[in-house]
């Protein structure tokens, strides 16, 4: 048996982390936006950002994750020599 082989080639771990990087910032774009007070409403909660641009940037790292986890082959989007 070989102990080498890995189920995810080595070329894709790079894009691996960059689907966890891409929903990191969308779940950090989704931060803050509180009211201090309870009788004071905040419409930061309601802002383009965490309605628009934050679920997309989730659900795009996601897509790239499955890709990169499904994939047998090595991605070569970067060309390496």
């Amino acid at each position: 048996m070989e102990m080498d082989k890995f189920a995810i080639p080595k070329e894709n771990i790079l894009y691996l982390i960059v689907g966890f990087a891409v929903m990191l910032a969308g779940y950090l774009l989704l931060l803050g936006g509180g009211a201090d007070s309870p009788e004071v409403f905040n419409y930061a909660l309601f802002s383009f950002t965490r309605m628009y641009i934050a679920p997309l940037l989730i659900l795009i790292g996601f897509a790239i994750e499955i890709v990169v986890l499904l994939r047998k082959k090595p991605i070569k989007l970067l060309k390496r020599k």
